[in-house]
């Protein structure tokens, strides 16, 4: 059985976005990469009848193990921007990796397609840095041609790889490179935030893995502005804006 996932509606309408992350510039075409400082300028903002419509695929961090669902980054991002979210995340899985209930991101992207979402958020994650590197990309690439195929005018936000408070394996900035280039290749935008928790404790749980609420915060400020700076558009050449 998929994990059932937890929906929540943001207080704010804005336009309808579709999102897989990345940092970057202005255009869809090609893909897009943001890693500079955010813009401090603010973006004309859109509303509608409805809120935007969001999904995010992602392990445990993005469903946020250990704090209340509603401080799961993906959550607090969908707040920023004002969208519903629907987190399909799965705790232990990834591309490769089997989470929990024994499904990959494979079954988190069937659950995505079903909503028909506006926006996808896709997070890069550790628990694919012991598995191949040819099997993560074979399957990295045929997720997110899948997600375009059957969301054509949805926004695909890409998100890097985030470790903990320790250093990261060398394999960290591999799979962020392989899961970045399938992000691309669809014409997604890719988020790069670093490791915002190495070193420290802080802000991560006993398991120096899985964020503390703080921590969760922290990282939906960091991935929230990049998202702003990229200035993404819609089908509608509407920009993402707070």
């Amino acid at each position: 059985m998929f994990a059932r996932p937890i929906t929540r509606i943001a207080a704010v309408t804005v336009a309808t976005i579709v999102i897989a992350v990345t940092a970057g510039c202005t255009s869809l075409a090609g893909g897009t990469t943001f890693t500079g400082a955010p813009e401090a300028t603010p973006t004309p903002q859109a509303t509608s009848s409805a809120p935007v419509r969001a999904a995010a695929i992602g392990d445990s961090i993005a469903i946020g193990n250990g704090v209340p669902y509603d401080d799961a980054w993906p959550f607090l991002v969908a707040d920023q921007f004002g969208w519903t979210l629907n987190d399909f995340a799965d705790s232990a899985s990834g591309f490769i990796a089997p989470g929990l209930n024994t499904h990959t991101y494979e079954a988190q992207v069937s659950q995505a397609i079903a909503l028909r979402p506006q926006v996808v958020i896709i997070a890069a994650t550790r628990n694919d840095t012991l598995g191949s590197t040819i099997e993560l990309k074979n399957t990295a690439t045929a997720q997110l041609q899948r997600l375009r195929t059957a969301l054509p005018d949805a926004v695909i936000i890409g998100v890097g790889p985030i470790w903990g408070a320790g250093t990261p394996t060398p394999a960290t900035p591999v799979v962020a490179s392989i899961v970045r280039s399938a992000v691309l290749a669809v014409d997604g935008t890719w988020v790069d935030v670093g490791q915002p928790f190495q070193n420290r404790a802080d802000l991560v749980q006993k398991d120096n893995v899985h964020p503390t609420a703080d921590g969760q915060h922290l990282l939906a400020g960091l991935i929230a502005d990049k998202i702003a700076a990229a200035r993404i558009t819609t089908k509608t050449d509407t920009a993402v804006s707070r």
